[in-house]
């Protein structure tokens, strides 16, 4: 579970470690909002997490972003309201919320970036959405006449109609392809660049998984840029990436046999070699070229510390929120004839060595990792990491009492009828291991290649002998 891809205080310090002046930090896509639709619920907690967002960007020099649907989630006042007079919102398009573009001094370059988008926004959101292709048409003329000499295009659209506006609209030299709304969790898988005449059409991941670098080197005044990456080989790096994560998981599995381990190992070997071989700098075409790089962000990377602050500053407040917000809010009762929970110490009476075991896991101290990072009352966190949440009988965000951290009930249920009458099988559950990986461990919580076997020997020992197990997988 270590080195997670995401995390804004990591991007601020890749950007911090780079010290070149001669940089924009541009964006295409959802910034400020996971889903377009705000919860009740979690609507303040959310509207807390956008301002955040917005003061780290606006201080990490965020030159613009063309907007998805997901922008507007808090209202088109509230977008006015975090980005007036810090962030830029493009997207030439929209008859209102978002301007056209702007010409950027960089280095000794004049770079102009317009933005189209294609929100999906209710009737009332007050933006009328225009056709994308006459307005980045308009836009590149417009950054023409002001003399912007590299000029790029931020597109929040499907990848299919970005491309085709790559195609018909020229002028470009970068296009950077964003999403026009994003939903959930769900982490995307990365996406080679493309070339599309002229223009180099690239797309980072979402949930700021990664960032596309795109240097441009500019000799004797030629802005036509000739490929010094290998689009090519940038293809071929993401097939065999995907191919190394794929033999990763096969390898962290249980049950396969001596000879396909070694034959796999032996594949793995051979995929980072080729790797390797990608890795090795090209030396740069005669005259001006550009270069690509889609960069991880990890938490090796470090925290930059005036991003780290501003993060902990927020999740302080919404703890505080929460903490206000929710304090009447009590476990529903459970159904009469149906158990309710009664915490690990209910259990010790008659598990004794399970619970010796259990005291030297991390589920132990799931919850003290919430408080030291004052997001125990966090409505994206606190549920992973109690036992019955929102369950009938069970743990709130504000009451959780006796049920703090993972218990013996988050895997066998409720457990007060099973105490009552203990002889009765019935009146407990056994469960598959697969309940790990559909409650809490599964991507982007852990990495994609985790592995519930290998975890197994971790969360659970004497005792557990009878756990129902999944069949042992087979190679191929």
């Amino acid at each position: 579970m270590n080195d997670q891809l995401g995390g804004v205080d990591h991007f601020a310090a890749l950007l911090r470690a780079d010290a070149t002046d001669a940089r924009l930090v541009l964006g295409a896509g959802p910034l400020l909002f996971r889903d377009p639709t705000l919860e009740p619920k979690q609507q303040g907690q959310d509207l807390l997490k956008a301002r955040a967002l917005a003061d780290i960007m606006n201080e990490l020099e965020l030159g613009g972003w063309a907007p998805g649907a997901n922008d507007w989630a808090g209202g088109g006042q509230f977008l006015k309201e975090v980005t007036a007079g810090r962030l830029d919102v493009f997207a030439a398009n929209l008859a209102e919320g978002a301007a056209k573009g702007r010409v950027f001094d960089v280095g000794h370059e004049r770079v102009g970036v317009v933005g189209v988008s294609a929100p999906v926004l209710p009737s009332n959101a007050g933006v009328v959405v225009g056709d994308a292709k006459p307005a980045l048409q308009a836009g590149a003329k417009w950054l023409e006449e002001r003399g912007a000499k590299i000029r790029v295009a931020l597109v929040a659209l499907p990848r299919g109609e970005a491309l085709r506006l790559a195609e018909t609209v020229p002028g470009f030299q970068v296009l950077l392809v964003g999403k026009p709304v994003d939903r959930g969790e769900t982490n995307d898988t990365p996406t080679p660049p493309q070339l599309v005449g002229d223009t180099l059409v690239v797309e980072a991941q979402n949930h700021l998984q990664s960032v596309a670098v795109v240097d441009l080197f500019v000799k004797d005044g030629n802005y036509r840029f000739a490929d010094g990456s290998g689009i090519a080989a940038e293809q071929r790096r993401a097939s065999l990436q995907a191919r190394r994560r794929d033999l990763q998981a096969a390898l962290g599995r249980s049950g396969i046999s001596q000879n396909d381990r070694a034959a796999r190992q032996r594949d793995l070997a051979a995929l980072d070699a080729e790797l390797a071989k990608l890795d090795t700098p090209r030396p740069l075409p005669e005259g001006s070229a550009f270069r690509y790089e889609l960069v991880e962000v990890r938490e090796k990377l470090g925290k930059e510390p005036a991003s780290e602050a501003r993060l902990a500053a927020y999740y302080k407040a919404v703890n505080e929120h929460n903490r206000e917000a929710f304090k009447d809010v009590l476990p529903a009762p459970a159904p009469a004839g149906e158990s309710s929970y009664v915490g690990v110490e209910g259990c010790t009476t008659c598990h004794q060595s399970e619970r010796e075991f259990w005291d030297k896991t991390p589920h132990h101290a799931a919850y003290a990792t919430l408080t030291r990072q004052n997001k125990e009352f966090n409505l994206e966190c606190v549920g992973c990491h109690v036992t019955g949440y929102e369950m009938p009988g069970g743990s709130t965000v504000a009451h959780v009492d006796k049920l703090k951290d993972v218990q013996c009930e988050v895997c066998h249920g409720p457990g007060s009828r099973h105490i009552a009458n203990p002889a009765d099988a019935k009146l407990i559950s056994v469960p598959e291991r697969s309940l790990c990986a559909s409650k809490c461990h599964h991507v982007p919580h852990v990495h994609a290649d985790w592995n519930v076997d290998l975890a197994w020997p971790v969360v659970v020992g004497k005792g557990h002998e009878r756990t129902k197990a999944p069949p042992a997988p087979r190679g191929g």
